[in-house]
């Protein structure tokens, strides 16, 4: 017996035996405990395959799960692009299929509740995040959080809070669709489908931790946010502002802050003091700027004489600026001062004066200025060389002003001409005729009254009445 023919006797047996031993697939099947999916329940699988109005998912089932053509339809064109095979995700159990029924699975609401759980992990974390706005109504703004929509209350967004009338506000609501927003959960109701969000909560937590990040003395970058009377409010980033102080923007005396800064400049500004408590912060633009007084002892020796403006009188004295920062005081002995006059009859805060350097101490900050020590000629010249500078500066003003003013002039000149011309001349031209008629009688009247050229004239006395006319002399006068 050759081999081929024993292993052909030998396969059939077997073959039999395998059949008997081994169970068949239908067999193996109805033993695999499979899970009984529940509508309603939240299960992982994995995308088997992709096509353009279904997608097929392995949840362990008997079958596979289907997710439906409408169901795709509710997911952004992000999440569909990125649905590949073997990729894992959560779905939604639409029904539990009977016989030869179709599984359905939803991952639209798969993901809506993957979402609904992480919210309720955030509001116990109060973690803070950073979520779109993708809408306004009334009361608030609307953010996307995943596949669901939160709110965010008017009351909730700083910027909101005092936004003036009602179309102010949705104006400013409008404007920022599309921005981003830091944010933390304030409530969860996923029955009553509530997902409620805080900016306000969120930018509490954010300024208290860049509060503990900030050091006095270090120098950071800020915007300058507001501008105050007494100074200007610098944004610091992170829900942070400080306050600039209006001695601390520059070594010079400001007035107004405006002279030297304006909303949305960008400046660099020292970390004076900082309040976490409080959420102050001190500020300082001034300790960033060269110290004219690291130079004053190069620029200014005793005996020499410079002009400055007097910024301050006092009893003992009068400050005056002599360069920006740099300020001197000129004592109450080293002005010239007659009796019964003082100090506030001779300079007055704002006068130009020309004064005499007596002692420099840059440690100190420390300038002696006479006006005394001026001697006469030396005053004579510097006021000669002030009327000089200021009539040249006012012959340069003029031809300027007369440049911008005589076109004008000459348009407002024509169109009034013309208007007289068209408008005024007929109506005069008829007024005058109209006087001239009523005029010429009396005129006439007048020239028989009157005697010829030449005759005597009544004395002015005999007008008058003279001086021994007496009330009885004097005819009364009728009058009409």
């Amino acid at each position: 017996m050759t081999t081929e023919n024993f292993e052909n006797q030998v396969e059939p047996a077997e073959e039999g035996e395998d059949a008997a031993a081994s169970p068949s697939f239908a067999e193996l099947l109805d033993e695999y405990e499979y899970t009984m999916l529940q509508r309603g329940e939240i299960v992982r699988g994995h995308i088997l395959r992709v096509e353009d109005n279904a997608v097929f998912i392995d949840v362990g089932a008997k079958r596979d799960a289907i997710v439906p053509s409408n169901d795709l339809a509710l997911l952004d064109e992000e999440m569909l692009e990125s649905l590949e095979r073997g990729m894992e995700l959560p779905v939604y159990v639409l029904n539990s299929p009977v016989g030869d029924e179709e599984l359905l699975v939803s991952i639209h609401k798969g993901l809506e509740q993957e979402d609904w759980e992480r919210a309720e992990r955030l509001l116990e974390t109060e973690e803070a995040v950073e979520l779109e706005i993708v809408g306004y109504n009334k009361g608030g703004l609307l953010v996307q959080f995943g596949q669901l929509q939160g709110f965010v209350p008017n009351s909730h967004v700083p910027d909101l809070r005092y936004s003036g009338g009602q179309l102010q506000a949705e104006s400013r609501k409008a404007r920022r669709v599309g921005d981003t927003l830091l944010l933390k959960v304030l409530e969860v109701d996923q029955p009553r489908r509530r997902l409620i969000f805080s900016a306000k909560a969120a930018h509490k937590e954010q300024r208290r931790r860049t509060l503990e990040q900030l050091d006095m003395g270090s120098v950071v970058e800020g915007r300058v946010a507001n501008i105050v009377k007494y100074g200007a409010f610098v944004d610091l980033g992170g829900g942070v502002s400080g306050l600039l102080h209006v001695s601390e923007m520059a070594w010079h005396r400001v007035d107004d802050p405006r002279e030297v800064l304006n909303v949305g400049d960008t400046i660099e500004v020292e970390i004076q003091d900082v309040d976490p408590e409080r959420e102050r912060i001190s500020l300082s633009r001034k300790a960033v700027l060269p110290n004219p007084w690291d130079s004053v002892e190069e620029r200014y020796k005793p005996g020499d004489l410079v002009e400055g403006r007097v910024t301050n009188v006092e009893e003992f004295g009068a400050f005056v600026e002599v360069d920006e920062g740099v300020v001197g005081l000129v004592h109450v002995s080293e002005i010239d001062i007659f009796a019964p006059a003082t100090i506030n009859d001779i300079v007055h805060e704002g006068d130009t004066v020309l004064v005499r350097v007596l002692d420099v101490d840059a440690r100190e900050e420390r300038l002696s200025l006479s006006m005394r020590r001026v001697k006469p000629e030396e005053q004579i010249a510097w006021m000669q060389r002030q009327r000089e500078e200021a009539a040249a500066a006012a012959a340069e003003e003029e031809p300027a002003a007369a440049e911008e003013t005589e076109p004008e002039a000459v348009v407002e000149m024509e169109e009034g001409e013309a208007d007289a011309g068209e408008d005024v001349q007929p109506e005069s031209v008829v007024e005058m005729e109209a006087d001239d008629e009523e005029a010429a009688p009396v005129e006439d009247e007048q020239a028989e009254e009157l005697p010829p050229a030449g005759e005597d004239e009544t004395p002015a006395a005999e007008i008058a009445g003279g001086e021994d006319a007496g009330p009885d002399d004097t005819e009364p006068v009728e009058t009409e």
